[in-house]
């Protein structure tokens, strides 16, 4: 048995106990004086095994599990409340109802999500916490809103005031407290300044010259998951999936260091006719793309596996018994299973920069590349909206890029119609 148990750094409340052939078992603790104070005593398991079976994803887990139940025990404690109500008027108050109470949204959002949001409802308690209710009027916002969009961090500043009223609705609906009633109408009708809308998108040739890039350093996942990307119009997160705690709504096949693999496209749902069948992560809409409309897809399936497509001028041959039969379509190579969002972005970021592609153009704007692609080719919106899977056609515009662009051909066309109605 190893002497000593694993290091990990940044993991608050991590407890490590010696077990059985040589494993270690992590669980995370709560301070004892808070133990004292109410807050449950559990000690939660959080991985179980030898040092050597310890890699990057189960120490990222571990890191990103102690932080966020450490930061709820010090919501709670920061409020000395009981995890069940106890609403003490304060923001912090709120805030710890708002996680803790049994019927709060909260616990029904995605897990990737509650980390974001616990992130950054602990950066509100820590700066206005104390803050009674009742005293919070608009210009207080107003000086909150300005704090933190400090050195043009707009999007920071958007960011915690949609925080904010997220929690103010919860309690003016759950609680029915008037000091919340009149806040929300307050976060209503103020109008707070907005970054501006990103205009970058991934073209086409950019997105080839990735694909040929990773494929020629030995990343053919990477090639793979762009030609879905971009051919497919679908989120990173449709392409690659994501890792969640066991806990977590969702059943799969796929597990590791206590989390399972959970969204993203799976051999099974490829039919014999190259039919792809998904059930998109973010609006849960089922789409349908056939993948022999899908150069970059055909093209990266025939170089991955010899024999099973097969391209004429006539027809399209598809052999399925040549693909693979079930598990994650795309597959980090080096350690056989799918790829955390971190390291998938900082592969093809890398790989993006050997080909020229900007840093301020991200693997996220695929999706808006597409888009784009689609409204320059002359697609109607409507069917743009609906291979997107998008609630309407004002999000399908937002996602179309080269708005000048597209403005100075609408201005010619006009005047090109002018013109030869004789109108000028």
């Amino acid at each position: 048995m190893t002497n000593s148990p694993p290091k990990i750094d940044n993991a608050p409340g991590l407890k490590w106990r010696a077990r059985a052939n040589g494993k270690w078992e992590a669980r995370w603790r709560p301070r004892r004086d808070l133990v004292g104070r109410g807050y449950p005593k559990t000690l939660p398991r959080l991985w179980l095994g030898t040092v050597a079976e310890l890699d990057d994803m189960a120490r990222k887990w571990i890191v990103d599990r102690c932080n966020v139940m450490q930061g709820e025990m010090l919501l709670w404690g920061g409020g000395g409340l009981p995890i069940v109500g106890g609403f003490d008027g304060t923001l912090r108050g709120l805030i710890v109802c708002y996680q803790n109470d049994k019927d709060s949204p909260f616990h029904k959002i995605r897990y990737h999500s509650r980390k974001n949001y616990t992130r950054l409802l602990k950066r509100i308690v820590e700066r206005h916490g104390d803050a009674k209710l009742e005293e919070i009027k608009v210009r207080v916002l107003i000086g909150w809103h300005q704090e933190w969009s400090a050195g043009g961090k707009v999007s920071m500043g958007h960011g915690f005031i949609a925080m904010l009223r997220t929690v103010i609705n919860f309690g003016a609906t759950y609680y029915e407290d008037e000091h919340c009633e009149r806040i929300s109408g307050v976060l209503h009708r103020q109008r707070f300044k907005m970054a501006k809308p990103r205009d970058n998108f991934l073209t086409a040739e950019q997105a080839d010259a990735v694909r040929n890039r990773a494929r020629a350093t030995g990343w053919k996942s990477v090639a793979l998951a762009q030609a879905f990307q971009f051919e497919g119009t679908l989120r990173q997160k449709d392409i690659i999936g994501e890792w969640v705690p066991y806990e977590e709504p969702g059943t799969s096949e796929v597990h590791n260091a206590g989390m399972k693999w959970l969204r993203g496209i799976r051999w099974t749902e490829i039919d014999a006719a190259l039919i792809l069948r998904h059930n998109t992560s973010k609006r849960e809409k089922d789409v349908v793309i056939d993948l022999k409309l899908a150069p970059m897809v055909l093209d990266e399936l025939a170089r991955a596996y010899p024999g099973a497509i097969q391209i004429t001028e006539e027809e399209i041959a598809v052999r399925r018994n040549l693909l693979p039969t079930g598990g994650p379509v795309i597959v980090n190579e080096t350690i056989n299973r799918p790829f955390t969002d971190t390291t998938f972005r900082i592969r093809w970021r890398k790989i993006a920069g050997e080909v020229g592609v900007p840093v301020d153009v991200y693997n996220m704007d695929s999706r808006a590349g597409a888009i784009t692609e689609a409204t320059d080719s002359g697609a109607e919106l409507e069917d743009i909206r609906h291979a997107a899977t998008h609630g309407d056609i004002a999000m399908t515009q937002k996602y179309s890029r080269g708005g000048e662009a597209k403005t100075a051909k609408v201005m010619r066309l006009r005047v090109a119609h002018r013109n030869k109605s004789g109108t000028n």
